[in-house]
């Protein structure tokens, strides 16, 4: 009976760091998103990401790089390359920031054009706070004007 006291420890410690590690395994597996644990986006941050889209816009036409907002496991996200997160960070941004400031503000946009409704936003695009809402209304020039001028770009 002494001899099966520590085999059975000894199992239990060996089940134990067995869960340990499966469990940080599976935390590192889980998907997060640009919008997970994010503010809401500030006035003066929509003003110097509304500055920088236009040139943004250019440089993924001209690289051929994609930049959208996805659904991934059944959460929005935003879908960008390596190479447009460098682009970014040169840019004196953050890139999960940086697109989440333009997931949010696009699905801000869909909402403000059918009143407000957040059953409007398609479902990969994020939630959006009402201070953001109210936000995307109050600077809807600037971010039409920052789309026009991606437009004249082409």
């Amino acid at each position: 009976m002494k001899k099966l006291v520590p085999l059975g420890i000894l199992l239990v410690a060996v089940l134990c760091c067995a869960s340990v590690s499966f469990s940080q395994t599976a935390k590192a597996a889980a998907v997060q998103s640009v919008y997970d644990k994010q503010p809401d986006v500030t006035e003066k941050e929509l003003l110097q990401f509304l500055d920088l889209l236009p040139q943004f816009r250019q440089w993924t036409r001209a690289e051929k790089e994609e930049a959208h907002p996805i659904l991934r496991k059944g959460k929005a996200d935003f879908l960008y390359s390596d190479k447009a997160a460098q682009w970014v960070r040169e840019k004196g941004w953050d890139a999960r920031r940086f697109f989440c400031v333009m997931g949010r503000m696009a699905a801000a946009l869909v909402m403000a054009e059918e009143g407000g409704n957040s059953m409007a936003r398609p479902k990969d695009m994020p939630e959006v706070s009402k201070a953001e809402l109210e936000l995307a209304r109050k600077h809807l020039g600037s971010i039409l004007k920052a789309s026009l001028d991606n437009a004249q770009m082409q």
